[in-house]
């Protein structure tokens, strides 16, 4: 049965544009809490790195509404924050991963997802509860 991990970060855009440490390859991938570059290698990461683990698409794109929420205004999002929410429970219902990104308050961008697991862009890749 899938379930979907929800990841944040938050920092500085050139800590964010660091390519290197988002590569599971790259020297400090394990070590980092940066994104990595494809989403659902967030389930290579340290467990210790999920916010949230759902059961239904509806409660993760939830999640990921009020943690924009929490970063911008929303009547400056565009589409409107129903709509995207509306993909993500659509993305995630058929095993997709979401990931959003917006800059928060001053230069701090913040960087979401919702990992589906487990996953087909990353099928080899074990639960990272298991």
């Amino acid at each position: 049965m899938p379930h979907y991990h929800a990841y944040s970060w938050s920092g500085p855009k050139p800590d964010f544009d660091r390519e290197r440490d988002r590569r599971p390859e790259g020297p400090g991938f394990d070590a980092s809490d940066l994104p990595p570059l494809q989403v659902a290698h967030w389930l290579r990461k340290p467990r210790g790195l999920i916010r949230a683990t759902y059961d239904h698409p509806k409660e993760a794109a939830d999640w990921l509404a009020e943690r924009v929420g929490e970063a911008v205004t929303l009547s400056a999002l565009q589409p409107p924050l129903e709509t995207q929410v509306a993909l993500a429970v659509d993305t995630l219902g058929w095993g997709g991963d979401v990931s959003w990104g917006c800059y928060g308050a001053g230069t701090r961008f913040v960087s979401l997802a919702v990992v589906c697991c487990p996953n087909r862009a990353d099928p080899a890749v074990a639960c990272p509860l298991s």
